[in-house]
């Protein structure tokens, strides 16, 4: 009797032992990768979440503002790299480029300087937004006044290229007029209407600056 029951009782403990090894080792290891995934999402999304929701009611505007961008940004493409060949009082050739004109030398300011704001305005808001602080304060009124400016000198470009271009077009005798400076104003001209385009969407810019300087300089 003493044989029968010694085997017995031997295998019962083991039995014991290895489901309660099993089933500790299964509950330590499942709670741990468990924990590092949800601290690696929380931390990802804690990051991503404040930039997201800091620029969603910025869409719109950011959107208009690179608009104007591109409207600047062709023009002066386009102004900078117009040109035509003639030929001075000695009788020699000459290349007379657009920067030799002072109203087209204008227009290249006011490109280059709105440009430049547009840029300046998207790293601002963007470096604000990233550090979790609302668009508030110095932002908001640098944004309001920095839009009027920019109004005003991109819409000044815009109609002195167009008034120089009707101007020579009414002054100009066509008959007497070559073939490339005709070409060259009407370029030119082409890039004052960009620059218009780029002056419009600039002041729909500066209405949402007007409506929203109340709301950020409050809060």
């Amino acid at each position: 009797m003493d044989q029968n029951q010694t085997p017995s009782a031997t295998i019962t403990i083991d039995q014991n032992q290895t489901s309660s090894t099993t089933t500790t080792m299964d509950q330590n290891q499942t709670p741990s990768t468990t924990t590092t995934m949800d601290q690696n999402q929380t931390s990802s999304t804690s990051v991503v979440n404040p930039l997201i929701l800091g620029l969603k009611p910025l869409i719109v505007p950011l959107v208009i503002r690179f608009i104007t961008f591109i409207f600047l940004l062709v023009s002066l493409i386009v102004i900078a790299t117009n040109s035509f060949d003639a030929f001075d009082i000695y009788g020699f050739p000459i290349k007379v480029e657009s920067t030799d004109i002072h109203v087209y030398r204008y227009m290249i300011s006011a490109d280059v300087i709105g440009m430049a704001y547009i840029l300046l305005l998207f790293v601002l808001t963007i470096f604000q937004v990233k550090s979790g602080s609302p668009i508030d304060g110095g932002l908001a009124y640098f944004e309001f006044y920095g839009d009027k400016v920019i109004l005003f000198l991109l819409a000044t470009g815009a109609a002195a290229g167009l008034g120089l271009t009707v101007e020579y077009n009414r002054l100009m005798d066509k008959d007497n007029t070559t073939e490339d400076i005709q070409n060259f104003i009407n370029i030119a001209n082409a890039s004052a209407s960009l620059l218009l385009l780029g002056s419009i969407s600039s002041a729909i810019s500066s209405v949402f600056s007007s409506l929203n300087l109340p709301k950020r300089s409050s809060s």
